[in-house]
This record gives structure tokens, C-alpha cells and sequence, in this order.
């Protein structure tokens, strides 16, 4: 990952704070996953953007078989709204942000700004 995002991360995501909010969100995730599986909030009328990682075993320590299978999750879900778009981060495993804060930043740009013309 970029030095300045190492930096950053060494700066302010491993704070006490930090981990106990992640505790905490640990506690709810997988109940939480499941109902939104069940019942998945609706998308209304705007641009999304869904950004899934390329890369598996050995990046991210997560299987070919689970990095398709949320591949195919997120092309699934962008598809769910009329302005939805899928994106595959190729150099990223699970940590896009970390690893590709640039595509990350184009994605947002995209969003939020008028088309140049």
C-alpha cells in the first residue's frame, strides 16, 4: 500500500477507540448481514457505485471461490438500481481504500460531479 496510506492507517486506525467500535460491530455484523440478505434496503432513484476486490487467496487470505462469489454479489447488487455500476478493483483484495485509494477517489468524483462539457 502507499507509504502515505500505511501512515494514515498507522496513525488513526489502530487506536483503542478503533477497536472497540469494531468489537462492538462484530457483535451485530453477521445478524445484521443475514436480515439485509433476507431483506435488502432499497435503492432509491441515485448513482452507486459497487466496488469489488479482484483479487483472492494469498492477497487476502480469502478463497477464489468466496472472492467470485462476492464478485458476483456486488455485480448483483449495482444492477439493482438504474444508475447502478460495478467495479472490479484488479490490484485489490479486500482492503480497496488501502490499495487503490486512487480508484477509490475516481469513483466518488464520478458520483458527486457534473459530467465535464
Amino acid at each position: 500500500m502507499p507509504e502515505d496510506v500505511r501512515a494514515d492507517l498507522h496513525r488513526e486506525a489502530f487506536r483503542p477507540a478503533v477497536v472497540v467500535t469494531q468489537g462492538r460491530q462484530a457483535r451485530t455484523f453477521l445478524t445484521e448481514l443475514h436480515a439485509w440478505q433476507g431483506d435488502p434496503p432499497a435503492l432509491p432513484d441515485v448513482p452507486v457505485t459497487v466496488i469489488s476486490g479482484g483479487l483472492a487467496h494469498g492477497t487476502d487470505g480469502m478463497p477464489r471461490r468466496v472472492r467470485d462469489a462476492a464478485t458476483a454479489a456486488g455485480r448483483y447488487r449495482a444492477a439493482q438500481s438504474r444508475q447502478g455500476r460495478h467495479v472490479v478493483a484488479a490490484r485489490s483484495g479486500h482492503y480497496i481504500p488501502a490499495t487503490e485509494p486512487d480508484l477509490i477517489a475516481a469513483e466518488i468524483r464520478r458520483l458527486v460531479l457534473p459530467p465535464a462539457g
